[in-house]
C-alpha cells in the first residue's frame, strides 16, 4: 500500500469512528500533512490533535485504535511541550501520533480566541462537531514569532553549556564514555538554542527557524553547518574529547557573535576558566597515562 493511500484510508476510518463516538468533539491534523510549506514526504507521519470528553480513556485504551488498523507498536508518551500523546506504528511502518486534550481545554481556547502553536504553520479540520474551528484556526499560516532574546536567558544558556561541558569532560577523563555520550544530548540542545539565537541575531527576529532543528540546513549558515559536523564523536575517549572541544569552539563563536550583534553582556572570564580547566586536566591525564 502506498503512503498516501494508507493515510487517506486511516483518516476516513478515523472520521467514521469519531462521528459515531459522542465523546469525540474535535480533531485537527497538523504537521507536514497539513502544511503547504515543507509538506509531507513518504516518510512523514500523521499528527492529530484530539479533543474529547473523558480524553484520558482514549489515551490509555487502544480498542478503538486497533479497529482502525493493524498495529505493530503503540505506547503513550508526551510532546516536547508536555502534552499527553499516543505514538503508533501501523503495519508497513506507517506512523500516527495523536495528542489528547479535554473538551474544557478546547472551550477555553474558543473563549479566549487562542490559536495553538501547532496550528500556526498549517492545520486541517478533521472533526468539528461544535463548530469551533472558526475561532481557533488562523486566517493565514505563518510561523509563530519567538520572543526577544533576553540577556538573562542568554547568560543562563552559556552557563549551562559550560557546566555540562565540565561534566562531560570529567566522564571522558574517567573513561565513562556511556555517561559522557548520554549527556551530550544536553550539550546539543543548548548548542541548538544558540544556533537559533545566532540566526535571529544575524537575520532579524522574524527570520524563520524551525522547531527542534528541523530543516537546519536551510536556516543555519554554511560555516556553522561545516563546523557542526565535527561536534559528533565516536564511542572512544580521544575522539569524544575532540568532539567536545569542537562543540565548545562552535558554541563560543556563535555566542560571541550573537552577543556582539545584540549588544549583550558576555561571561568571558567564565568561558576562559572552563576552557583552561578542561585543557589543563587533559594534559595531566595524558602525562599520567
Amino acid at each position: 500500500m502506498k503512503t498516501d493511500e494508507f493515510f487517506n484510508r486511516f483518516e476516513e476510518a478515523f472520521l467514521l469512528w469519531a462521528e459515531k463516538t459522542d465523546d469525540i468533539r474535535a480533531a485537527f491534523i497538523v504537521g507536514s500533512r497539513a502544511r503547504a510549506d515543507h509538506s509531507a514526504d513518504k516518510w512523514s507521519d500523521l499528527d492529530i490533535i484530539l479533543y474529547a470528553n473523558n480524553h484520558e480513556f482514549y489515551l490509555y485504551n487502544t480498542d478503538w485504535l486497533e479497529a482502525l488498523g493493524n498495529i505493530w507498536v503503540t505506547f503513550t508518551y508526551h510532546t516536547s511541550g508536555g502534552e499527553p500523546e499516543r505514538l503508533t506504528i501501523f503495519e508497513d511502518g506507517y506512523q500516527v501520533d495523536i495528542v489528547f486534550h479535554s473538551v474544557s481545554t478546547l472551550r477555553r481556547m474558543v473563549k479566549d480566541r487562542t490559536t495553538p502553536d501547532s496550528f500556526c504553520r498549517g492545520v486541517r479540520v478533521l472533526v468539528d462537531k461544535d463548530n469551533v474551528s472558526g475561532y481557533i484556526v488562523p486566517s493565514e499560516f505563518k510561523p509563530k514569532l519567538s520572543s526577544t532574546i533576553s540577556e538573562a536567558a542568554f547568560i543562563q544558556t552559556i552557563n549551562m553549556f559550560l557546566f555540562a561541558s565540565v561534566y562531560i569532560a570529567k566522564q571522558i577523563f574517567r573513561g565513562e564514555l556511556w555517561t559522557a555520550k548520554t549527556r551530550e544530548y544536553d550539550l546539543k540542545a543548548l548548542l541548538l538554542q544558540m544556533m537559533e539565537w545566532h540566526a535571529k541575531a544575524m537575520h532579524g527576529e522574524d527570520y524563520d527557524i524551525w522547531h527542534a532543528g528541523r530543516f537546519l540546513h536551510e536556516w543555519v549558515d554554511q560555516k556553522t553547518l561545516e563546523e557542526l559536523k565535527n561536534t559528533f564523536g565516536l564511542y572512544e575517549k580521544a575522539d569524544s574529547f575532540r568532539a567536545l572541544m569542537a562543540s565548545m569552539n562552535l558554541f563560543r563563536r556563535l555566542s560571541v557573535e550573537t552577543a556582539n550583534k545584540l549588544r549583550l553582556r558576555y561571561p568571558e572570564e567564565a568561558y576562559e576558566h572552563i576552557t583552561n580547566w578542561i585543557n589543563e586536566n587533559k594534559k595531566i591525564m595524558e602525562v599520567a597515562v
